[in-house]
């Protein structure tokens, strides 16, 4: 179960993390099995880097049931939904997620990158209560800027109150409602754009900014094999490129409350924005 601390700062920033959900031995067999599917489709070798030449792990979507996976719904991860969203009250998935892969970026390669803020879940959700979350499982190491997802902590809290003056913008495309919510504010339409690797590898970690009465900072979602993030349905992410010297093995998925998937019909609730 998740202590009050936990809680607190889902609460407050958005996401927490929960380490050893499966082992280091488990999470090792999971990326053996990703190499054996990058050999097979794109001729990738783990002990050439010259061969990683692929901007991401593409055509690896065949492996998401494979059993290698199995060990990430394990009881670690239920009981965190299950103090989460409730007992009970959350759809299990399939299986966990897309498979995110990404490969150091060439010395050669352009210094920037459109970020492109976003959330998995749509608008309409009501504000009080949690009906889905988000999951990142790390199934290898992703130490500071090395390609981890960015975060902005705190900003599931600056949709929140955006949406109380903006109802209107509940019902209409997440796209218009998202473009609408960073330009709102100077600070958030100046991240939404461009962004130049220096300034962004400077800036990871920097000083807190305020949205209106908000608090938040743009944090990178490090870990180690075996943890797992899970984030709130708002939480505004965006991917980034891999500055490591080692490529980057991630999945996420969406997880959705009961009640959620009840009421609503599938396109709602799949027209969601997905750049990872």
């Amino acid at each position: 179960m998740l202590s009050p601390e936990q809680r607190s700062e889902f609460e407050t920033r958005g996401f927490i993390r929960i380490p050893d959900v499966f082992t280091r031995s488990e999470a090792a067999t999971m990326e053996e099995r990703l190499w054996v599917g990058l050999h097979r489709k794109h001729g990738v070798r783990r002990e050439d880097p010259a061969s990683w030449a692929l901007p991401a792990g593409v055509g690896l979507q065949s492996l998401r049931t494979h059993s290698s996976f199995d060990p990430i719904d394990g009881p670690a991860l239920h009981a965190a939904l299950d103090g989460l969203i409730g007992t009970g009250s959350w759809k299990r998935p399939k299986h966990w997620g897309q498979l995110l892969v990404s490969f150091p970026v060439r010395e050669t390669a352009p210094r920037t990158w459109k970020a492109g803020w976003h959330t998995d879940f749509p608008y309409f959700l009501p504000a009080d209560r949690l009906l889905g979350a988000l999951v990142f499982c790390f199934i290898g190491e992703v130490p500071a800027q090395t390609g981890g997802t960015l975060v902005l902590s705190g900003s599931h809290r600056v949709i929140a109150r955006f949406l109380e003056r903006k109802p209107q913008l509940r019902k209409v495309k997440m796209k218009v409602t998202r473009q609408a919510l960073m330009n709102s504010d100077p600070w958030l339409k100046g991240i939404h754009g461009e962004f130049d690797a220096m300034k962004w590898r400077e800036g990871l970690g920097g000083a807190e900014h305020r949205v209106g009465e908000v608090p938040v900072r743009i944090e990178e979602l490090t870990g180690e094999p075996g943890d797992v993030v899970i984030g709130h349905p708002w939480l505004l992410h965006t991917g980034a490129p891999n500055f490591g010297d080692r490529p980057r093995f991630m999945r996420v998925q969406r997880v959705r409350h009961r009640g959620l998937v009840a009421a609503h019909q599938p396109a709602d609730l799949e027209s969601v924005d997905s750049s990872e």
